[in-house]
């Protein structure tokens, strides 16, 4: 009886599958017919598809369909005067002398002034800060009637570096319009003069997971007006175990009809998309830095949904080399590349690597700091700001530092210790090349690294560059992966893990 009720319930299934399939390709009509519309000031849709392949940028409809070729679907918004920006936005990037916008705010604008939810899927200093901030704050501007009952738009981010920081590319876009009320949350500080802050009303709030939902349990902050929700580094919070505290969080905010919501990640691996489908409404998927697309609807031979995007206008080394060796040859490459005043940033894998590396640096003669889980929030936020600025232009970090922080005009990476996995790798190699610039990554393989040699090799062959053939002599088999969020390099399948959240105030021997 259970089985002819299974396979009546079946044939009902397949059935209807043609009018669903008929009613979907409708609906996919008339979004290319309101796209098309939607973005009248995005110049000439001719442009679109040569523009898409000079900046590799690619598309997905939200049933997998790659419209990339479609001049009609969401044409890109090549110019800041194309993308029907306010006067006091225009004079402001002006003054800022930027010529266009990055790739991921020309084809991410378009979707999101449209309301609809986007995926970016894209390359480390890409400029994705203002890709979500400028849609949602101009809705916002709109929709100000001088009442807060909680913030209109929430951007959550996997560390507190990360969150700080967005929070001044917020302000820095929002002030011209007259949004300011912008408040960055996370731990390590007191808690009293978030929830002051807070109860004066705000308009947006950048936030680590772990704090925002202390804050949210403890009936702090009411997330309910949340219009414009924004996962930022989405791949990261997951892989630091926040998947409980975002899905939590996600729950407080404006239900899916009334919200848009934007999602940015390096990776696309099946814990991302679990939380896209289960969290968006018909997201389009933006690629940026990838040759092609394969994989849910897309076409080509390219980047798979799992791999990784490195910058291309990084040139990477990479050098074999024995641990005895390194400390000589770190020294040779600082003489050869840091002039005292040009920025360089040297990695290191534990704290108290990165601890020992800064003290040996300074006997050496340079004046550098350092970022890493050992030092307090204030110290790090001093030295991160002495990066900055200049005044200390050289700074051992361990790889808390590795993601999302926009320092500009870093011209050298140095890997003195390889990381634990080849994303943090493209993350660490990322903060050179920022903003259109080039930049220069040198990276110390030991033998005992040999395990990452195959995928280390895949990432800079798809980044178009020379191969050291010291490391091929190490294969270039990739290890299957067993990890729940970055998937398999190699043969699908494999056991997955749960992942555990990172608390950088804890005394663990990493960040």
């Amino acid at each position: 009886m259970a089985k002819t009720l299974v396979e009546t319930m079946m044939r009902k299934k397949h059935a209807n599958a043609p009018k669903k399939e008929k009613k979907r390709a409708k609906k996919e009509a008339k979004r290319k017919k309101a796209s098309a519309s939607a973005s009248p000031h995005s110049g000439p849709t001719n442009d679109a598809g040569s523009w898409r392949k000079k900046n590799s940028v690619s598309l997905l409809s939200p049933s997998g369909e790659d419209m990339t070729s479609d001049p009609t679907f969401f044409p890109p918004s090549l110019s800041f005067a194309s993308a029907n920006l306010p006067p006091a936005l225009l004079s402001h990037f002006a003054s800022k002398k930027w010529p266009t916008p990055t790739p991921i705010q020309s084809a991410a604008w378009p979707v999101l002034m449209a309301e609809r939810d986007v995926v970016g899927i894209a390359e480390t200093g890409s400029g994705k800060t203002l890709a979500f901030a400028i849609p949602a704050l101009l809705k916002m501007v709109g929709k100000k009637d001088g009442r807060r009952s909680g913030p209109s738009m929430l951007v959550l981010a996997p560390t507190r570096e990360l969150a700080m920081q967005s929070k001044v590319a917020i302000v820095d876009a929002g002030e011209p319009v007259g949004i300011s009320a912008v408040i960055a949350l996370y731990g390590g500080v007191s808690k009293h003069d978030q929830i002051r802050t807070l109860r004066k009303g705000v308009d947006v709030v950048v936030a680590t997971p772990g704090r925002l939902r202390d804050l949210a349990d403890g009936g702090d902050i009411d997330l309910s007006s949340v219009q414009h929700l924004v996962l930022d580094e989405a791949d990261r919070m997951l892989d630091m175990g926040f998947e409980e505290e975002v899905r939590h969080i996600i729950g407080l905010c404006a239900p899916l009809g009334r919200r848009r919501t934007a999602m940015f990640s390096a990776t696309w691996p099946s814990s991302v998309q679990a939380i896209a489908m289960e969290h968006m409404q018909d997201p389009v998927r933006i690629y940026v830095g990838f040759e092609s697309i394969v994989g849910s609807g897309g076409t080509g031979t390219g980047a798979t949904d799992d791999s990784l995007s490195a910058n291309k206008r990084v040139t990477q080394t990479v050098e074999v080399i024995e641990d005895r060796a390194r400390e000589a040859r770190l020294r040779s490459l600082l003489a050869k590349h840091h002039t005292g005043k040009n920025r360089v940033l040297i990695f290191a894998l534990y704290k108290k690597e990165a601890a020992r590396m800064e003290l040996t640096v300074r006997r050496w003669g340079h004046k550098v700091g350092s970022l890493h889980g050992d030092k307090a929030q204030d110290a790090r936020s001093r030295a991160l700001e002495a990066f900055r600025d200049g005044s200390c232009p050289l700074l051992v970090a361990t790889d808390v530092a590795a993601r999302g922080l926009d320092i500009p005009n870093v011209e050298v990476v140095i890997n003195y210790t390889f990381p634990l996995t080849i994303e943090d790798y493209v993350h660490r190699i990322g903060r050179t090349g920022r903003a259109g610039k080039t930049g220069m990554s040198y990276t110390f393989f030991q033998p005992t690294d040999k395990s990452h040699a195959g995928e280390l090799q895949q990432v800079m062959k798809q980044a178009g560059q020379n191969v050291p053939e010291d490391l091929l002599a190490f294969g270039s088999t990739i290890k299957k992966k067993e990890h729940s969020l970055y998937g398999n390099f190699g043969p699908q399948g494999g056991i997955t893990k749960k992942s555990t959240k990172i608390k950088f105030d804890t005394d663990d021997d990493y960040e």
